[in-house]
């Protein structure tokens, strides 16, 4: 059986959006001020369906498992205020240790969405930390893009907890882009506490192809005549980018919410590259593209350095969390990144009520979600669900895994 996020890419039918780097000719639209280096581009009859990629080699990963990892500190206060600080959600569940030990979860919680951290990655092409994201042992010279994740939340990560995870294949599967083939890979990654009780399960889609000779890749950069122009990140040199304030909502009830309802926006930006700074620095992952411009125009065919597809992650997350409220429990997550943003975008994240329904006595609301940016593109998609209590009710702490 397919995994979640395996689902939103039919082996058959369907062509993946536009995705995290934006750069792939296998997309339903490219924008217009993305250049593609000729080495991303494989010339037609190169290489046929019928030369597959998917090898007897490639097939018998399906399955297999990497060893538990666990990771070298526990989660702290201080990589939990960082999060916060970098996503701008001063969320007193993550920064406020009074608040938090008088909520319903008894103590500090990190981020659900940001529950590793990569602690010394080492630095290579691409940058420091993104490796292990799209670590699979292909059989060929790869590099891997995010094609999206299914999340599903099953109890809170508090500080102090120690963090291991593991990740096994379940699924490979091979698509034929416009200029290549491109292979999908489907891994569960799994996360448990130092009790061994599982945190969270994630479904993660990483779509590869061939990556150039190192020559090949010297030698467009070296016939570069310089980098394109951009617009200067905000803010000006008499500006000083205010900080978010926490706004306590009334919490919402099962009873309160229908179809239809519209949820309340998260908006941010202008962003600036510090902010993409400052994220990489909480979570541990400085892929070039999103810091290094001459690398993000003349090696990857970028227009500028790109907003990271796990930072516009956290704002749709924070969409859901507020509809959640401290009373309530978000469950279930999934995105699709379907374009790219830029420092000094404005990005809002926006989400619809779509299905009202009990489960197991409890009462679940689920969303359609979406981020636009002020430039009218609508650059990640995605869809949620959340427990909210019923009047009178308080919802458990720990949740089963959903198929």
């Amino acid at each position: 059986m397919q995994s979640g996020a395996a689902r939103h890419f039919d082996r058959q039918h369907d062509t993946p959006g536009q995705l995290e780097w934006g750069m792939l000719d296998c997309t339903r639209r490219t924008p217009t001020s993305v250049r593609h280096p000729s080495y991303l581009t494989i010339p037609p009859g190169a290489l046929n369906m019928s030369d597959s990629l998917i090898t007897p080699e490639v097939r018998g990963l399906i399955g297999t498992e990497t060893s538990p990892e666990r990771n070298r500190f526990p989660l702290s206060d201080e990589m939990a205020y960082d999060l916060a600080d970098a996503t701008e959600d001063p969320n007193p569940l993550y920064i406020d240790k009074s608040a938090a030990e008088a909520s319903r979860f008894k103590g500090l919680l990190c981020p659900p969405l940001a529950t590793w951290k990569d602690i010394a990655p080492s630095i290579g092409y691409f940058g420091a930390g993104q490796d292990s994201h799209f670590d699979v042992p292909l059989p060929f010279n790869s590099y891997g893009l995010n094609g999206g994740s299914d999340w599903q939340f099953l109890r809170p990560a508090y500080v102090g907890d120690w963090v291991t995870r593991q990740f096994r294949i379940v699924d490979i599967f091979e698509k034929q882009g416009r200029s290549g083939p491109l292979v999908f890979v489907v891994r569960r990654e799994t996360q448990t506490n130092q009790h061994g009780e599982a945190i969270s399960v994630a479904d993660r889609v990483s779509i590869h192809r061939s990556r150039p000779p190192g020559e090949e890749v010297k030698a467009i950069a070296d016939a570069r005549e310089g980098l394109n122009s951009v617009v200067i990140s905000p803010p000006a040199p008499d500006q000083t980018v205010e900080r978010t304030l926490h706004a306590a909502g009334t919490q919402r009830k099962f009873e309160d919410v229908s179809v239809g309802m519209a949820l309340e926006q998260v908006i941010k930006g202008p962003l600036t590259t510090t902010h993409l700074v400052r994220w990489a620095a909480a979570n541990g992952n400085y892929a070039r593209i999103h810091w290094d411009l001459p690398f993000a125009q003349v090696h990857q065919g970028l227009s500028n350095v790109v907003v990271n597809g796990s930072l516009k992650n956290q704002y749709l997350g924070q969409l859901m969390i507020k509809l959640a409220g401290p009373e309530g429990w978000f469950k279930r997550f999934y995105v699709e990144h379907r374009g790219m943003d830029y420092p000094g975008d404005v990005i809002t994240a926006s989400g619809v009520v779509t299905a009202v329904h009990e489960v197991g006595g409890y009462g679940h609301v689920d969303c359609e979600v979406n981020l636009t940016n002020n430039r009218g593109d609508q650059t990640a998609t995605g869809s949620g669900t959340v427990v909210l209590p019923k009047k009178g009710e308080s919802l458990p702490l720990v949740w089963d895994v959903e198929d």
